[in-house]
């Protein structure tokens, strides 16, 4: 049974810069072994604005495993029935949409975490986790290695989650806290407006809160200029691209460059 790297949390702590590419529509293992070949550290399987299923699901977590790159999933929604099932695949990590508060947290924790700290299932023999026959050692063994490596993700993107910010991010073994870009600047009253000094400001309040509490901080966007800002301003953990993004603009990249070629025939 290949568990994968498995190493996603420690580099967290190490603090490293890292990229993730995003699956959002294709089904195939190819966009998988296209990101680890490419370079991405992690993949993030996408099930909140997504309708990808969970059988799909599955086996790009097994591809993952199998390329021997990082993979997560960001769930749809903040429940034991959504996020258990998928932690049982062995992905390296969970990341959960719309935290607004630290009972939020609290909720996410019991479920990611085994007893007792959280209220975890335990598929002992059952599931990719449990390496389907056991593993070698002990079942205390799969617990403390689970809890020890699975990456811990939650978005800011409400106004709410500003406000609450010190809190929610006090909550012991949060790894990562990423912006969602989309939806914060919704909530903020500019929709769209990223590089408003008002919408800047607020990302900057998520960075310096994450630095106290010893949380990675990270935001969405490919564009190397937005990288970069990003980066000097202290962010570590970037989406920085999506399947569906790379194949709409190849196939305009594609067309603007065959279309001169036979111009002279026409």
């Amino acid at each position: 049974m290949i568990m994968g790297p498995r190493n996603l949390k420690e580099r967290i702590r190490n603090n490293e810069i890292l990229f993730t590419g995003c699956i959002q529509d294709c089904r195939s293992g190819a966009v998988i072994e296209a990101y680890h070949h490419a370079g991405f550290d992690a993949v993030m399987i996408d099930r909140e604005h997504t309708a990808l299923d969970r059988g799909i699901i599955l086996e790009l977590i097994r591809t993952s495993r199998l390329c021997g790159i990082s993979c997560m999933i960001r769930a749809a929604g903040n429940t034991y029935t959504e996020i258990d099932p998928f932690l049982d695949q062995l992905p390296d990590g969970i990341f959960v949409p719309r935290i607004r508060t630290r009972a939020d947290v609290e909720k996410l924790m019991e479920t990611v975490k085994f007893p007792p700290r959280g209220k975890r299932g335990c598929g002992a023999s059952t599931c990719p986790a449990g390496k389907y026959l056991g593993w070698e050692g002990t079942v205390a063994e799969m617990v403390r290695e689970l809890d020890r490596t699975t990456v811990v993700g939650i978005q800011i993107e409400t106004k709410e989650a500003i406000d609450n910010l010190d809190d929610i991010l006090s909550v012991d073994e949060i790894d990562v806290a990423v912006v969602g870009n989309d939806d914060l600047t919704v909530g903020l009253g500019i929709p769209g407006q990223f590089n408003s000094e008002t919408y800047r400001n607020v990302v900057r309040k998520v960075i310096a809160s994450c630095r106290r509490h010893g949380v990675m901080p990270g935001i969405a966007g490919g564009d190397p200029a937005w990288v970069n800002f990003w980066a000097k301003e202290g962010m570590r953990f970037f989406w920085s691209a999506s399947d569906t993004i790379m194949i709409w603009q190849g196939a305009v990249d594609a067309m603007k460059a065959l279309k001169p070629a036979v111009e002279a025939y026409r």
